[in-house]
């Protein structure tokens, strides 16, 4: 299946184009490489149906059965100067029946960019991590797997809030403590070696 996308935004010349061979397997993959890659490329560039950017600015988006693929053949795809640039994003059952167990769970018919930055800042971003730690084949490997290949797709962290320092400092001090933390954040005189002693005695009024 081969389908011709072409960036929304005017101001981008990039086309791109999607495959996925119906027979998965590895000899079909390197057949890509060696022939079929040139004649869509040339399919497309003759069809009247794109600009002239075409021929410089086109990535081919290669969907393939992940162990139907050597890792060989992907760094062949993806390293051949000719034609498309190449992606090759691999997928395993367990990953596309948990992306689809995601996206019906919460009513969502496609994936935008928004829905993989929602999976991947989830909780906090305590479940990608989680993820990370156990390098388990499922939604989190398959969105990473995504957004690393489809570069229209951007990752934006979620914002951490920041704790308030003086006020984590406040609460975990005893009253007396609190006073003379005040006390020396409120002193506006420059500290130096003539005069530190006789501040820290003001501070804890201590009498010689």
């Amino acid at each position: 299946m081969i389908t011709l996308f072409k960036a929304s935004d005017e101001s981008k010349q990039e086309y791109f184009v999607s495959f996925r061979a119906e027979e998965q397997d590895n000899k079909v993959a390197m057949l890509l490489l060696e022939e079929k890659a040139q004649t869509i490329f040339e399919k497309i560039r003759n069809s009247g149906k794109t600009e002239r950017f075409f021929e410089k600015n086109c990535t081919m988006i290669v969907c393939h059965e992940a162990i139907k693929i050597s890792k060989e053949t992907i760094f062949f795809l993806e390293e051949d100067p000719y034609n498309f640039k190449k992606n090759v994003l691999t997928y395993s059952t367990g990953e596309l029946l948990a992306l689809q167990t995601y996206l019906s769970s919460n009513g969502l018919e496609e994936i935008t960019n928004d829905v993989i930055n929602n999976i991947l800042n989830a909780n906090g971003g305590k479940n990608f991590l989680e993820f990370k730690q156990s390098s388990t084949k499922g939604l989190y490997s398959i969105v990473l797997k995504t957004i690393l290949k489809l570069p229209f797709l951007i990752y934006t962290p979620q914002e951490q809030k920041l704790s308030n320092l003086a006020l984590d400092i406040e609460n975990n001090l005893t009253p007396g403590l609190n006073s003379i933390y005040k006390e020396i954040i409120s002193i506006e005189t420059e500290w130096n070696d003539e005069n530190i002693l006789d501040e820290v005695m003001k501070i804890w009024s201590v009498e010689l």
